[in-house]
């Protein structure tokens, strides 16, 4: 009796074509063996998630920590992801809902966005001073906001989302998503109108 050798084709390409191959595609390759290709997908959604996470819970440790569970929860589940093509807003709604849990072990007062302001040489221009002046504003503002709130806003404006991502990615429905971006952009000018 001969040892056969495992049939499965070798996946292993090029780093260009890894980047122009779809969401789709990878996954496919994942779930046919090739458990590499996962970090391609990885280096693909993981900055964005990371902004998500950090805007989500005001902690660059907390967000690393919620993307690192959600990136592991999504390996070990991606045979039930049903639509491979729609994988970013699978991948956010993971990323969402562990940000959601390590909300919900908090107060929302405890939610800070940056531990703190940041640091500005002293060869900066006024105006370069007066824009990290503005974004720690919008950043304080953008923390008072309720979670769900934040969220709609964050993926949105900031992530770039349409609302058909965003519905699948939190899994609201588009008029109430629209009414929460609405709602938290005339909070966030109403705050900032109280900070200034």
């Amino acid at each position: 009796m001969t040892a056969t050798r495992d049939a499965r084709p070798d996946f292993r390409v090029s780093p260009t074509v890894n980047g122009d191959a779809s969401d789709a595609d990878i996954v496919a390759r994942v779930l046919a063996g090739d458990v590499e290709a996962f970090g391609i997908l990885i280096r693909r959604h993981e900055p964005g998630l990371l902004r998500y996470g950090t805007r989500m819970l005001g902690d660059a440790d907390a967000a690393s920590d919620a993307v690192a569970e959600g990136l592991v929860r999504a390996y070990r589940h991606l045979a039930s992801c049903r639509e491979p093509a729609r994988l970013k807003s699978w991948l956010y709604r993971i990323v969402g809902n562990r940000c959601r849990s390590h909300l919900a072990r908090r107060s929302v007062s405890d939610v800070s966005l940056e531990d703190a302001p940041p640091l500005l040489d002293a060869a900066d221009t006024a105006a370069t001073m007066e824009r990290a002046e503005q974004r720690a504003l919008v950043e304080r503002a953008l923390a008072d906001l309720s979670p769900e709130k934040r969220e709609a806003f964050v993926l949105k404006h900031i992530e770039g989302m349409s609302y058909e991502e965003m519905s699948a990615a939190t899994g609201e429905r588009i008029p109430a998503l629209k009414m929460r971006v609405h709602r938290a952009r005339e909070a966030l000018l109403d705050a900032l109108k109280e900070y200034t």
